[in-house]
C-alpha cells in the first residue's frame, strides 16, 4: 500500500503543477478561436450552428471520454472511427430489414462491445502494446466496412430512427445531454472511486502498479470493452444526423479524438490528466472543425492543422517532463 500511497502522491503533485495551468490556457485558445470563427464567418453564431455544433460536441465527446481513461492507464485506441464506422453500417442494414429500432440499437451496441473486448483481450490479455493492437484492429474493421458496404452507402433508412436526431430536451440536442451523462459519470468515477485512483496509478508507475495488485489488467480489459460500446452509441446518433452510412464513416475520428486529449493535458504516457482538460479539449477541436467548414477549408488542410496541434502538444508535454 505504500507504493500505491507515493504513486497517488506524486500524480497528485503532477497534476497540482500542471494541469490546471493547461486548462487556463485552453480556455482562453478556446475562446479566442470561437471570437475569430465568430468574425469570419457570421452563420457561425447562429441558433442553427449551434444546434449543430452541440450535436457534433455530443459525438466526438463520447468516444473521447473512455479514450482518455484508456491513454490515462498508458495505452491507446486507434480503431475509434472504425469501431463507429462498422456499428453505424450494422446498425444500418439491420433497420433496412424492418428490424425493431431498439433492438437493433442494442445489438449494435453488443457488437462495439464485442470489439472493444477484442482490443481488451489483445493488450490485457496477450499484453500487445495499444498501438499494436489497435491499429490493427483499425486495418481490418475498415476492410470490413468495405465489405459489408460493397462501396455503396447504406440509406433509406426508416424515417421514425432519423427523426429521433431532432428530440431535444432543454433546447439541447439529445446527443448532448447523453454525453453529458457519460461526462459526469466519468468526472465522478475518477475523482471519487477507488477505480480512478488505480486507472492514474496504473498509467503513472505500470511496474509498481502490477506487484501493487491493483488489477491492471482488468481495468484495460473493462475500458477498452466501454469505449467499444460507447462507440457503437456515438455511431447511432451520428447515423441519425447523417441519415446513411458508409465505408469511411467517422474515418477522421481517430486522430480527432487524440488530438482533442493532447491538447487537453492527457499524457500518451499514462498517469496523468483529468477530465476537464478531455472536455475543452474536445469542444475545441468540434469548434474548430464546425469553424473551419464554414470557411471553406478542406478536410486535407483541416488535417494538417490537426497534425500541427497534435506536434505543438507533444512538445509542450516534453518540456513540462
Amino acid at each position: 500500500m505504500a507504493a500505491v500511497r507515493s504513486i497517488v502522491t506524486g500524480i497528485k503533485n503532477y497534476s497540482e503543477k500542471d494541469g490546471n495551468k493547461n486548462i487556463v490556457l485552453l480556455a482562453v485558445y478556446l475562446m479566442i478561436q470561437t471570437g475569430v470563427f465568430a468574425m469570419l464567418t457570421p452563420f457561425f453564431i447562429t441558433a442553427a450552428n449551434f444546434q449543430n455544433l452541440m450535436r457534433q460536441t455530443a459525438e466526438l465527446g463520447m468516444v473521447t471520454i473512455p479514450l482518455a481513461i484508456i491513454l490515462m492507464t498508458g495505452n491507446i485506441d486507434l480503431s475509434i472511427g472504425s469501431v463507429m464506422g462498422v456499428c453505424a453500417i450494422s446498425l444500418a442494414r439491420l433497420l433496412k430489414t424492418g428490424m425493431n429500432i431498439w433492438l437493433a440499437v442494442l445489438i449494435t451496441i453488443l457488437i462495439g462491445a464485442a470489439i472493444g473486448s477484442l482490443n481488451g483481450f489483445l493488450v490485457a490479455r496477450m499484453h500487445l502494446a495499444g498501438i499494436v493492437a489497435t491499429l490493427g484492429t483499425q486495418v481490418m474493421l475498415r476492410g470490413v466496412c468495405n465489405i459489408l458496404t460493397g462501396g455503396r452507402p447504406v440509406s433509406g433508412l426508416p424515417e421514425q430512427f432519423l427523426s429521433y436526431a431532432n428530440i431535444r430536451i432543454f433546447g439541447m440536442p439529445v446527443s448532448f445531454i447523453f454525453m453529458a451523462m457519460i461526462f459526469m459519470a466519468a468526472i465522478f468515477i475518477m475523482q471519487k472511486t477507488s477505480f480512478g485512483i488505480r486507472v492514474h496509478a496504473i498509467g503513472y508507475n505500470p511496474r509498481t502498479s502490477i506487484y501493487s495488485g491493483l488489477g491492471s489488467d482488468k481495468i484495460k480489459f473493462i475500458m477498452f470493452t466501454l469505449s467499444g460500446a460507447v462507440a457503437a452509441i456515438a455511431a447511432a446518433f451520428m447515423l441519425m444526423r447523417f441519415a446513411s452510412a458508409e465505408s469511411k464513416f467517422a474515418s477522421g475520428y481517430d486522430t480527432d479524438t487524440l488530438t482533442s486529449l493532447l491538447i487537453g493535458g492527457i499524457s500518451i504516457a499514462g498517469g496523468s490528466g483529468n477530465m476537464i482538460g478531455a472536455l475543452l479539449g474536445f469542444i475545441t477541436i468540434a469548434t474548430l472543425r464546425n469553424g473551419l467548414n464554414h470557411m471553406g477549408i478542406s478536410a486535407i488542410f483541416q488535417t494538417v492543422i490537426l497534425g500541427i496541434l497534435i506536434i505543438i502538444s507533444a512538445v509542450n508535454f516534453k518540456k513540462k517532463n
